[in-house]
Protein backbone atom coordinates (compact mmCIF):
# COMPACT_ATOMS: atom_id res chain seq x y z
CA UNK A 1 0.00 0.00 0.00
CA UNK A 2 2.80 2.38 0.97
CA UNK A 3 4.66 1.50 -2.23
CA UNK A 4 1.58 2.32 -4.32
CA UNK A 5 1.21 5.68 -2.54
CA UNK A 6 4.89 6.48 -3.18
CA UNK A 7 4.53 5.50 -6.83
CA UNK A 8 1.41 7.63 -7.18
CA UNK A 9 3.10 10.63 -5.58
CA UNK A 10 6.10 10.21 -7.86
CA UNK A 11 3.81 10.26 -10.92
CA UNK A 12 2.07 13.38 -9.64
CA UNK A 13 5.38 15.13 -9.00
CA UNK A 14 6.67 14.26 -12.47
CA UNK A 15 3.46 15.49 -14.08
CA UNK A 16 3.55 18.68 -12.00
CA UNK A 17 7.17 19.25 -12.99
CA UNK A 18 6.42 18.87 -16.71
CA UNK A 19 3.29 20.99 -16.46
CA UNK A 20 5.23 23.65 -14.56
CA UNK A 21 7.83 23.85 -17.33
CA UNK A 22 5.08 24.07 -19.95
CA UNK A 23 3.29 26.87 -18.06
CA UNK A 24 6.60 28.71 -17.81
CA UNK A 25 7.08 28.50 -21.58
CA UNK A 26 3.55 29.81 -22.16
CA UNK A 27 3.91 32.63 -19.60
CA UNK A 28 7.31 33.67 -20.99
CA UNK A 29 6.00 33.81 -24.56
CA UNK A 30 7.98 30.82 -25.81
CA UNK A 31 4.74 28.97 -26.64
CA UNK A 32 2.00 30.84 -28.50
CA UNK A 33 -1.22 29.03 -27.63
CA UNK A 34 -3.36 31.33 -29.80
CA UNK A 35 -1.20 30.57 -32.85
CA UNK A 36 -1.33 26.85 -32.11
CA UNK A 37 -5.12 26.96 -31.76
CA UNK A 38 -5.52 28.74 -35.10
CA UNK A 39 -3.27 26.23 -36.82
CA UNK A 40 -5.07 23.24 -35.30
CA UNK A 41 -8.55 24.38 -36.31
CA UNK A 42 -7.78 26.23 -39.55
CA UNK A 43 -4.76 24.79 -41.33
CA UNK A 44 -5.37 22.07 -43.95
CA UNK A 45 -1.96 20.64 -43.00
CA UNK A 46 -3.49 19.30 -39.77
CA UNK A 47 -5.59 16.78 -41.68
CA UNK A 48 -2.41 15.37 -43.21
CA UNK A 49 -0.75 15.41 -39.76
CA UNK A 50 -3.63 13.42 -38.28
CA UNK A 51 -3.42 10.91 -41.13
CA UNK A 52 0.34 10.48 -40.67
CA UNK A 53 -0.12 10.09 -36.91
CA UNK A 54 -2.56 7.24 -37.51
CA UNK A 55 -0.26 5.70 -40.15
CA UNK A 56 2.58 5.57 -37.60
CA UNK A 57 0.39 3.55 -35.23
CA UNK A 58 -0.55 1.16 -38.04
CA UNK A 59 3.08 0.69 -39.09
CA UNK A 60 4.09 0.12 -35.46
CA UNK A 61 1.39 -2.54 -35.21
CA UNK A 62 2.75 -4.36 -38.26
CA UNK A 63 6.31 -4.29 -36.86
CA UNK A 64 5.35 -5.56 -33.41
CA UNK A 65 3.18 -8.28 -34.93
CA UNK A 66 6.10 -9.54 -37.02
CA UNK A 67 8.37 -9.74 -33.98
CA UNK A 68 5.70 -11.51 -31.91
CA UNK A 69 4.99 -14.01 -34.68
CA UNK A 70 8.69 -14.93 -34.90
CA UNK A 71 8.42 -16.20 -31.31
CA UNK A 72 5.22 -18.14 -31.99
CA UNK A 73 2.97 -15.47 -30.42
CA UNK A 74 0.11 -14.85 -32.82
CA UNK A 75 -2.50 -12.12 -32.55
CA UNK A 76 -4.60 -10.74 -35.39
CA UNK A 77 -3.83 -7.29 -36.76
CA UNK A 78 -7.03 -5.89 -35.23
CA UNK A 79 -6.23 -7.27 -31.79
CA UNK A 80 -2.65 -6.02 -31.92
CA UNK A 81 -3.79 -2.57 -33.08
CA UNK A 82 -6.10 -2.30 -30.05
CA UNK A 83 -3.18 -2.99 -27.71
CA UNK A 84 -1.07 -0.42 -29.58
CA UNK A 85 -3.78 2.21 -29.19
CA UNK A 86 -4.15 1.42 -25.48
CA UNK A 87 -0.40 1.73 -25.04
CA UNK A 88 -0.47 5.01 -26.97
CA UNK A 89 -3.07 6.37 -24.57
CA UNK A 90 -0.93 5.53 -21.56
CA UNK A 91 2.02 7.26 -23.21
CA UNK A 92 0.28 10.55 -22.42
CA UNK A 93 -0.79 9.46 -18.93
CA UNK A 94 2.46 8.00 -17.60
CA UNK A 95 5.67 10.12 -17.72
CA UNK A 96 7.83 9.47 -20.79
CA UNK A 97 6.83 8.86 -24.40
CA UNK A 98 7.37 5.08 -24.28
CA UNK A 99 5.70 4.43 -20.92
CA UNK A 100 2.73 2.85 -22.66
CA UNK A 101 5.06 -0.06 -23.39
CA UNK A 102 4.72 -1.06 -19.74
CA UNK A 103 0.97 -1.41 -20.24
CA UNK A 104 1.50 -3.58 -23.33
CA UNK A 105 3.96 -5.70 -21.34
CA UNK A 106 1.29 -6.11 -18.65
CA UNK A 107 -1.25 -7.42 -21.15
CA UNK A 108 1.24 -9.67 -22.94
CA UNK A 109 2.52 -11.29 -19.74
CA UNK A 110 -1.04 -12.35 -18.88
CA UNK A 111 -0.72 -15.08 -21.50
CA UNK A 112 -0.92 -18.69 -20.34
CA UNK A 113 2.20 -19.59 -22.28
CA UNK A 114 5.44 -17.89 -23.32
CA UNK A 115 5.01 -15.11 -20.77
CA UNK A 116 8.64 -14.02 -20.97
CA UNK A 117 8.77 -14.04 -24.76
CA UNK A 118 5.40 -12.26 -25.02
CA UNK A 119 6.42 -9.47 -22.67
CA UNK A 120 9.90 -9.22 -24.21
CA UNK A 121 8.40 -8.73 -27.67
CA UNK A 122 7.39 -5.23 -26.54
CA UNK A 123 10.98 -4.46 -25.55
CA UNK A 124 12.30 -5.94 -28.80
CA UNK A 125 9.90 -3.82 -30.80
CA UNK A 126 11.16 -0.69 -29.05
CA UNK A 127 14.79 -1.85 -29.31
CA UNK A 128 14.57 -2.34 -33.07
CA UNK A 129 12.94 1.07 -33.38
CA UNK A 130 15.64 2.86 -31.38
CA UNK A 131 18.45 0.94 -33.08
CA UNK A 132 17.23 1.88 -36.54
CA UNK A 133 16.65 5.48 -35.41
CA UNK A 134 20.34 5.72 -34.51
CA UNK A 135 21.34 4.32 -37.91
CA UNK A 136 19.01 6.62 -39.83
CA UNK A 137 19.95 9.69 -37.78
CA UNK A 138 23.60 8.91 -38.55
CA UNK A 139 22.72 8.94 -42.26
CA UNK A 140 20.95 12.28 -41.74
CA UNK A 141 24.11 13.65 -40.09
CA UNK A 142 26.14 12.68 -43.15
CA UNK A 143 23.61 14.26 -45.52
CA UNK A 144 23.53 17.50 -43.48
CA UNK A 145 27.18 17.45 -42.44
CA UNK A 146 28.15 20.95 -43.60
CA UNK A 147 25.04 22.47 -41.97
CA UNK A 148 25.57 20.61 -38.69
CA UNK A 149 29.31 21.37 -38.59
CA UNK A 150 28.62 25.09 -38.96
CA UNK A 151 26.69 25.20 -35.66
CA UNK A 152 28.77 24.24 -32.58
CA UNK A 153 25.82 22.91 -30.54
CA UNK A 154 24.51 20.75 -33.38
CA UNK A 155 28.05 19.64 -34.19
CA UNK A 156 28.39 18.31 -30.63
CA UNK A 157 25.10 16.42 -30.99
CA UNK A 158 26.27 15.13 -34.36
CA UNK A 159 29.42 13.71 -32.79
CA UNK A 160 27.26 12.00 -30.19
CA UNK A 161 25.17 10.45 -32.96
CA UNK A 162 28.32 9.22 -34.72
CA UNK A 163 29.54 7.67 -31.46
CA UNK A 164 26.16 6.01 -30.90
CA UNK A 165 26.28 4.68 -34.45
CA UNK A 166 29.73 3.15 -33.83
CA UNK A 167 28.51 1.42 -30.66
CA UNK A 168 25.36 0.20 -32.41
CA UNK A 169 27.36 -1.13 -35.35
CA UNK A 170 29.67 -3.01 -32.99
CA UNK A 171 26.68 -4.51 -31.18
CA UNK A 172 25.11 -5.54 -34.49
CA UNK A 173 28.28 -7.29 -35.64
CA UNK A 174 28.52 -9.14 -32.31
CA UNK A 175 24.84 -10.14 -32.54
CA UNK A 176 25.21 -11.43 -36.11
CA UNK A 177 28.35 -13.47 -35.56
CA UNK A 178 27.70 -14.76 -32.03
CA UNK A 179 25.19 -17.53 -32.68
CA UNK A 180 24.67 -18.30 -28.99
CA UNK A 181 25.23 -16.16 -25.93
CA UNK A 182 24.35 -17.02 -22.35
CA UNK A 183 25.24 -15.40 -19.04
CA UNK A 184 26.75 -17.38 -16.20
CA UNK A 185 24.53 -18.58 -13.29
CA UNK A 186 25.99 -15.81 -11.15
CA UNK A 187 23.66 -13.36 -12.86
CA UNK A 188 20.07 -12.96 -11.57
CA UNK A 189 17.58 -15.30 -13.25
CA UNK A 190 15.56 -12.46 -14.76
CA UNK A 191 18.59 -10.96 -16.49
CA UNK A 192 19.81 -14.35 -17.75
CA UNK A 193 16.35 -15.23 -19.06
CA UNK A 194 16.04 -11.83 -20.74
CA UNK A 195 19.34 -12.31 -22.54
CA UNK A 196 18.28 -15.81 -23.62
CA UNK A 197 14.97 -14.52 -25.01
CA UNK A 198 16.75 -11.62 -26.74
CA UNK A 199 19.26 -13.97 -28.37
CA UNK A 200 16.42 -16.20 -29.54
CA UNK A 201 15.76 -13.50 -32.15
CA UNK A 202 19.19 -14.40 -33.58
CA UNK A 203 17.46 -17.47 -35.06
CA UNK A 204 14.85 -15.27 -36.72
CA UNK A 205 16.98 -12.73 -38.57
CA UNK A 206 14.54 -12.43 -41.52
CA UNK A 207 11.80 -11.26 -39.13
CA UNK A 208 14.16 -8.85 -37.34
CA UNK A 209 15.39 -7.53 -40.70
CA UNK A 210 11.83 -7.03 -41.88
CA UNK A 211 11.01 -5.17 -38.65
CA UNK A 212 14.07 -2.99 -39.20
CA UNK A 213 13.02 -2.20 -42.76
CA UNK A 214 9.55 -1.25 -41.54
CA UNK A 215 11.17 1.08 -39.01
CA UNK A 216 12.62 3.08 -41.91
CA UNK A 217 9.05 3.76 -43.00
CA UNK A 218 8.13 4.71 -39.41
CA UNK A 219 11.10 7.09 -39.23
CA UNK A 220 10.25 8.82 -42.51
CA UNK A 221 6.56 9.03 -41.64
CA UNK A 222 7.30 10.53 -38.22
CA UNK A 223 9.56 13.19 -39.71
CA UNK A 224 6.91 14.02 -42.32
CA UNK A 225 4.33 14.14 -39.51
CA UNK A 226 6.48 16.69 -37.67
CA UNK A 227 7.14 18.59 -40.91
CA UNK A 228 3.41 18.95 -41.69
CA UNK A 229 2.81 20.26 -38.17
CA UNK A 230 5.58 22.82 -38.76
CA UNK A 231 3.97 23.80 -42.05
CA UNK A 232 0.64 24.27 -40.27
CA UNK A 233 2.39 26.87 -38.12
CA UNK A 234 3.98 28.57 -41.13
CA UNK A 235 7.57 27.33 -40.66
CA UNK A 236 9.34 27.77 -44.02
CA UNK A 237 12.95 28.44 -43.03
CA UNK A 238 14.40 24.93 -42.71
CA UNK A 239 14.48 22.41 -45.60
CA UNK A 240 12.92 19.00 -45.08
CA UNK A 241 16.34 17.29 -45.07
CA UNK A 242 17.32 19.03 -41.82
CA UNK A 243 14.21 17.72 -40.06
CA UNK A 244 15.57 14.20 -40.49
CA UNK A 245 18.35 15.16 -38.07
CA UNK A 246 16.54 17.53 -35.68
CA UNK A 247 13.33 15.54 -35.11
CA UNK A 248 14.78 12.20 -33.87
CA UNK A 249 17.18 14.07 -31.54
CA UNK A 250 14.31 15.94 -29.92
CA UNK A 251 12.02 12.93 -29.75
CA UNK A 252 14.78 10.82 -28.19
CA UNK A 253 15.13 13.32 -25.33
CA UNK A 254 11.36 13.18 -24.81
CA UNK A 255 11.66 9.46 -24.04
CA UNK A 256 13.15 10.40 -20.63
CA UNK A 257 10.35 9.61 -18.11
CA UNK A 258 9.97 13.08 -16.60
CA UNK A 259 6.52 14.10 -17.76
CA UNK A 260 3.60 12.56 -19.74
CA UNK A 261 4.10 12.78 -23.52
CA UNK A 262 7.34 14.67 -22.89
CA UNK A 263 5.37 17.75 -21.78
CA UNK A 264 7.72 20.59 -20.97
CA UNK A 265 10.80 18.53 -21.81
CA UNK A 266 9.89 18.53 -25.50
CA UNK A 267 9.20 22.27 -25.49
CA UNK A 268 12.63 22.97 -24.01
CA UNK A 269 14.51 20.64 -26.35
CA UNK A 270 12.86 21.71 -29.58
CA UNK A 271 13.07 25.36 -28.59
CA UNK A 272 16.86 25.01 -28.41
CA UNK A 273 17.17 22.81 -31.50
CA UNK A 274 15.34 25.27 -33.72
CA UNK A 275 17.15 28.25 -32.21
CA UNK A 276 20.46 26.58 -33.05
CA UNK A 277 19.25 25.70 -36.54
CA UNK A 278 17.94 29.23 -37.17
CA UNK A 279 21.02 30.81 -35.64
CA UNK A 280 18.88 33.29 -33.70
CA UNK A 281 16.33 33.36 -30.84
CA UNK A 282 13.05 31.91 -32.17
CA UNK A 283 10.14 30.18 -30.46
CA UNK A 284 8.85 28.17 -33.41
CA UNK A 285 10.39 24.93 -32.10
CA UNK A 286 8.34 25.03 -28.89
CA UNK A 287 5.18 25.83 -30.86
CA UNK A 288 5.76 22.95 -33.27
CA UNK A 289 6.25 20.30 -30.59
CA UNK A 290 3.20 21.58 -28.71
CA UNK A 291 1.00 21.22 -31.80
CA UNK A 292 2.63 17.85 -32.49
CA UNK A 293 1.70 16.70 -28.98
CA UNK A 294 -1.86 17.97 -29.47
CA UNK A 295 -2.27 15.83 -32.61
CA UNK A 296 -0.85 12.85 -30.70
CA UNK A 297 -3.40 13.42 -27.93
CA UNK A 298 -6.21 13.17 -30.50
CA UNK A 299 -5.23 9.58 -31.32
CA UNK A 300 -4.51 8.86 -27.66
CA UNK A 301 -8.15 9.71 -26.92
CA UNK A 302 -9.13 6.98 -29.36
CA UNK A 303 -6.92 4.70 -27.28
CA UNK A 304 -8.82 5.81 -24.19
CA UNK A 305 -12.13 4.82 -25.80
CA UNK A 306 -10.71 1.42 -26.74
CA UNK A 307 -9.35 0.98 -23.21
CA UNK A 308 -12.70 1.83 -21.60
CA UNK A 309 -14.88 -0.29 -23.86
CA UNK A 310 -12.49 -3.11 -24.78
CA UNK A 311 -10.32 -3.45 -21.68
CA UNK A 312 -11.74 -6.82 -20.75
CA UNK A 313 -11.51 -8.00 -24.35
CA UNK A 314 -7.84 -6.96 -24.52
CA UNK A 315 -7.17 -8.82 -21.30
CA UNK A 316 -8.85 -11.96 -22.62
CA UNK A 317 -7.06 -11.69 -25.98
CA UNK A 318 -3.62 -11.41 -24.40
CA UNK A 319 -4.24 -14.38 -22.13
CA UNK A 320 -5.25 -16.79 -24.88
CA UNK A 321 -2.82 -19.51 -25.81
CA UNK A 322 -2.99 -18.62 -29.50
CA UNK A 323 -5.26 -16.49 -31.63
CA UNK A 324 -5.73 -17.36 -35.27
CA UNK A 325 -4.28 -14.65 -37.48
CA UNK A 326 -6.97 -12.84 -39.42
Amino acid sequence: MIQKIKSGLAQILKFSFGLGIFIYFVASGHVDLAKIQRAFFSSPWILLSLSLGFLILVISTVRWRILKASQGIRLSFKQTLKLVFIGHFFNIVIPGTVSGDLVKVYYMTRRKDKKMAAGFSVFMDRFVGLFMMVILTFVAVLLNYSFIRSIPELAAIGRGVIMAFGISLGGLIFFLFKKEFKLSPRWPDFIRNSVTVFWAYRNHLPAVSKAGAITILTYVTNVLFFYTVAKALGENFLPLSQYFFLVPIGLFVMVIPIAPAGLGVGQGMFLMLFQWAYGQPVTIGADIITLYQLVIVCWALVGLVIYVFHRQEASEISSEEEVVVA
